[in-house]
């Protein structure tokens, strides 16, 4: 008899030590600034707040300067940020009192935060899902893009401000970095009920339905394709050590961000866990990826597990 596969390492520790919290202090930014102080309460870890006064004002302020307009000083707006961010952690630090330290950087955005985590020693970096200026991240693309592929620690993107998270998604491609990201959620959150799901598309059921053949034959190899995968899916769930008394298992057929977007409306999900899935470069470049979609379209919070390229 072989012995059992331990379960894959994941890179979030099952306890939080530091708990990075990137606000630019609008309302999706304070409500994950609070999403980060109830995390780093209930794993006892210190809490950073950073924001980041982006280059784009800098240059907004040196043309100001140039019409004569009259504009604050690079010290002002920064006296203004780290007021805002001290009365934000006193509001946060409650009893008893969580550890919070602040700090405001200039540049942009992503780079500042990414290194604002590194600096940290931040196992846990979050933020809101939506900036206070839309225009300007339209033009410089968006912060969670970026950080996908830079953030040295996972990045949780943060929808609402309270409550536990008791009903999980973890999405899974059956990889060995989808297996660590349900490890991570298993560990991080206890308490919570694991809905493991995967989606599938069929090989040749193109050439099928060109070829004519019909609706129920399709439906058929569909389902007998379902029914394969279901127990692989359970095998995979067993080697990251969740037991059955804590997941669900779902299976269906279809193109993976819009099967993640069902379940989180079907099983209620209050957080989606999930690693970057594999995808070719090129594809990825033009297609967009599972990630980044579930980061900015899911209705619940979404936590990624270490950046690289998005999957």
């Amino acid at each position: 008899m072989s012995a059992p596969v331990p379960p894959p390492a994941s890179d979030t520790p099952a306890r939080l030590t530091r708990v990075l919290a990137a606000t630019d202090l609008s309302a999706g930014g304070r409500r994950a600034a609070r999403r980060a102080a109830q995390l780093a309460r209930s794993h006892r870890a210190a809490l950073t707040l950073l924001t980041v006064i982006p280059a784009w004002d800098e240059l907004v302020q040196t043309l100001a300067g140039v019409m004569g307009a009259p504009v604050p000083t690079r010290a002002m707006i920064e006296a203004d940020a780290a007021a805002a961010l001290d009365a934000l952690a006193a509001e946060l630090r409650g009893e008893p009192a969580l550890t919070i330290d602040t700090r405001v950087a200039f540049g942009r955005p992503a780079q500042e935060i990414a290194a604002g985590a590194a600096q940290a020693a931040a196992d846990l970096l979050v933020l809101g899902a939506h900036g206070a200026h839309p225009v300007r991240d339209l033009l410089l693309g968006t912060t969670v893009q970026k950080l996908l592929r830079t953030s040295p620690c996972p990045l949780l993107v943060s929808k609402h401000a309270g409550g536990d998270y008791a009903r999980v998604l973890a999405p899974t491609d059956l990889s060995d970095a989808a297996r660590g990201a349900l490890v991570a959620a298993a560990a991080l959150f206890p308490s919570a009920q694991l809905h493991v799901a995967h989606a599938f598309e069929l090989p040749y059921e193109g050439l099928m339905q060109h070829a004519g053949v019909d609706a129920a034959a399709v439906d058929a190899y569909r389902a007998a394709a379902r029914e394969r995968l279901l127990p692989e899916l359970a095998r995979w769930a067993d080697a990251a050590g969740v037991p059955p008394a804590r997941r669900r298992l779902h299976v269906a057929h279809g193109y993976p961000p819009r099967c993640i977007d069902q379940w989180v409306d079907r099983c209620g999900a209050d957080l989606v866990v999930m690693a970057p899935w594999s995808k070719p470069p090129i594809e990825a470049a033009f297609i967009g990826s599972v990630s980044l979609h579930t980061a900015l379209a899911a209705r619940c919070d979404v936590l990624l597990m270490r950046g690289g390229a998005p999957g």
